[in-house]
């Protein structure tokens, strides 16, 4: 049921107890809306009659009546009233302070969605003030129609015992709440602060805040993985938590591509060629697209089509022979060497080849792979397959094997920090209020800043310009929390706060650091040097060098992108690269349908926007400003499409932190290069 008259024509058939269940999910924030139009007088009685405690139906007019006769009813509401928000200042940790609440309002325009978080003993009333329902086709709540102030919702309040004049005056008292955005003046003691390099030397302290609406719009989303964490205390965490149960959704991500490894036989997984990613049910709907003759409506919209099909054609082709590319690129006979064709062999372990023609035998070694599965069967060796494949494989093995010529001939001024496979462990995968799991690329900027604080004192000449990350073991750990510090009451007696879910992650990544030199420095750098001025933690978690049984060396300076392309070829193989998405914006929503649509995009913590112009307030630095988490897209590459990419390498993996001009209002790091997040917005 979505209205109030469905609910209202089937009253005889439900009892007391069903009646107020239906009605009273009708009216929760996660639920559909509810169209109330020609019902004003039955919702406003619903909604008053949700504060009250008295056992009678939720349409019941004269309870409504004698609950709004109380003083004490509207003492709690105009202060319910002017703790309602746009931005969460609670969220998560419920001890900050009630009295402070932040309202976004926009100069023109509609009232911005609230939400409400204080008391838990004013839950009731937040509910009340908060629930939204359609009316005319429009979206509102209680607080958007005592402002607009319409007659019919003004007679329908008259039915409930409300005079013209305490309407007028509820009205006025909204207007002034409402009349303009609201930012507390003191930082509590319990909310985060986060330092930014601002300008001059000096930092800009920061208080990041959950969006209402964004962190609504997840608890209904669809068709993406979905994390579900249990808060304690979920009513003083704020009503949408509390309409929840304190079971709020996260979009589940992961920096690693999931491969249904669970399908692959034994044998199959001991293969160099694996037929899984050629076979499974993506490639034959890539195969059928490619084959059939679809009428388009213009010659442009059929080009697009057949790119983007031959983009994720690349994509199959690229996972079938990446373990054969690795096998050429190390240079060394691998145990699974002893599975391969004559062919295979003298290809590995000749200098010279020739590859077109041994792309020709990749092809029939491809379509003979496809002749022996049931499901691809038909598409062995079609005439409109055939030659389309062939081409792929060609271009594929000249652009992977392209890096070995002339890596000598880059400019020695790009020099590249390599820190290779270090282990991280307890990481922060909670690093925002939407998404759950992913690393922080602004969390990797603040690490690296460090680092880079920390060379001056080695090398006052050289700064980090940009950098790359790459995760090949990933491990998602949820857990809860023990009880924090016990809290004296006013008794002296002891009270435990509620236990906290965690979300955190243990893995290994690969850290590529663009450096710059200044002009004048000529000397050398030391690797060991640099190992000692690297920081301990990153993102929350503890950072390792690998295990003295792996590679000891784990850093490594080289000069050129084609060295490092070479490098990342033969040494990093393995894994996902996190790559920036050019041309993105932050609009959640947006972004959410875009994932999705392909596999290989994944949300994470780019930055923050602020919320109000750059104050002074008492805090480390001086200036101070509340701002929202940035989400924003990034890319899961493989290696081997990133050593096959024509274009350059720093401008597809690499991310730098935005500069920051004077009106700023983006803290954020994007792509190199990027037109479009080149400059910080301004106001």
């Amino acid at each position: 049921m979505d209205s109030l008259q469905a609910l209202l024509s089937s009253e005889n058939s439900l009892s007391l107890k069903d009646f107020n269940d239906i009605a009273k999910k009708l009216f929760e924030l996660n639920s559909v809306l509810v169209d109330v139009t020609d019902q004003e007088l039955l919702c406003l009685a619903i909604l008053v009659n949700l504060t009250s405690k008295a056992e009678c139906r939720l349409d019941n007019i004269q309870n409504a009546k004698t609950t709004l006769n109380s003083d004490l009813f509207w003492t709690k509401f105009r202060k319910v009233a002017s703790q309602l928000h746009t931005h969460n200042l609670k969220w998560p940790d419920s001890r900050v302070s009630l009295k402070h609440q932040i309202r976004v309002i926009p100069q023109n325009g509609e009232l911005p969605e609230f939400g409400w978080a204080g008391n838990s003993s004013d839950y009731r009333i937040g509910r009340m003030l908060t629930s939204t329902f359609l009316w005319r086709g429009r979206k509102h709540s209680l607080v958007s129609v005592w402002l607009d102030d319409d007659v019919i919702w003004r007679k329908a309040a008259y039915k409930l015992g409300i005079n013209k004049t305490f309407w007028y005056s509820i009205k006025q008292e909204f207007q002034e709440l409402f009349s303009g955005s609201h930012f507390p003046e003191e930082i509590d003691q319990y909310s985060h602060e986060l330092l930014f390099p601002y300008k001059d030397n000096h930092y800009l302290t920061v208080t990041p805040v959950a969006s209402h609406v964004d962190q609504l719009l997840i608890q209904s989303i669809s068709g993406v993985p979905i994390q579900t964490l249990s808060f304690p205390h979920p009513s003083a965490l704020g009503v949408l938590c509390g309409c929840m149960g304190g079971h709020m959704r996260f979009i589940k991500q992961s920096p690693l591509l999931r491969r249904p490894e669970t399908k692959w036989s034994y044998a199959e997984q001991q293969e160099v060629f694996n037929g899984y990613p050629v076979t499974c049910k993506q490639a034959v709907s890539i195969y059928r697209e490619i084959i059939d003759v679809n009428t388009y409506s213009s010659l442009r919209l059929k080009r697009r089509a057949r790119l983007l099909v031959l983009k994720q054609l690349d994509d199959v082709l690229s996972q079938w022979i990446a373990p054969f590319v690795r096998l050429k690129l190390i240079g060394k006979v691998a145990a699974e060497t002893n599975k391969l064709s004559d062919e295979e062999h003298y290809f590995l372990q000749s200098k010279e080849t020739d590859l077109q023609d041994f792309s020709r035998y990749l092809n029939r070694k491809l379509h003979g792979v496809l002749e022996h599965n049931k499901y691809t069967r038909s598409y062995s060796y079609h005439q409109r397959l055939l030659g389309v494949t062939q081409k792929r494989l060609a271009s594929m093995l000249k652009r992977a094997f392209s890096i070995n010529a002339k890596v000598t001939s880059d400019h020695e001024e790009e020099l590249y920090l390599v820190l290779k496979n270090l282990r991280l462990t307890e990481a922060n995968g909670l690093n925002n209020p939407f998404v759950a799991g992913m690393p922080s690329m602004i969390g990797l900027y603040g690490f690296l800043h460090r680092f880079e604080r920390q060379l001056i004192d080695c090398y006052p000449e050289v700064i980090v310009e940009s950098f790359a990350l790459q995760c090949n073991q990933y491990q998602v750990i949820n857990k809860n929390k023990l009880p924090a510090y016990s809290i004296p009451e006013k008794d002296m007696g002891i009270r435990r706060s509620g236990i906290v879910p965690e979300c955190s992650f243990d893995g290994k990544f690969s850290i590529v650091v663009k450096l710059h030199k200044h002009s004048g420095f000529t000397d050398k750098l030391d690797v060991e040097l640099l190992k000692q001025v690297l920081p301990e933690r990153l993102w929350g978690g503890s950072l390792h060098p690998p295990f003295l049984y792996e590679e000891t060396e784990w850093a490594q300076l080289f000069y050129g992108s084609n060295n490092l392309k070479q490098f990342i070829a033969i040494n990093l193989f393995d894994g996902n690269w996190l790559t920036p998405v050019r041309d993105s914006g932050f609009d959640l929503s947006s972004n959410l349908q875009l994932l999705k649509q392909k596999a290989k995009l994944s949300l994470c913590l780019v930055g923050y926007r602020l919320l109000e112009p750059i104050k002074s307030r008492e805090v480390d630095s001086g200036i101070h400003a509340f701002c929202e988490p940035l989400i924003g897209l990034c890319t899961r590459e493989r290696s081997i499409d990133v050593i096959r990419a024509a274009s350059n390498i720093e401008k597809q993996i690499f991310w730098q932190f935005m500069p920051i001009s004077q009106s700023c209002t983006t803290l954020q790091v994007g792509p190199v290069c990027g037109e479009s997040n080149a400059t910080s917005e301004s106001t």
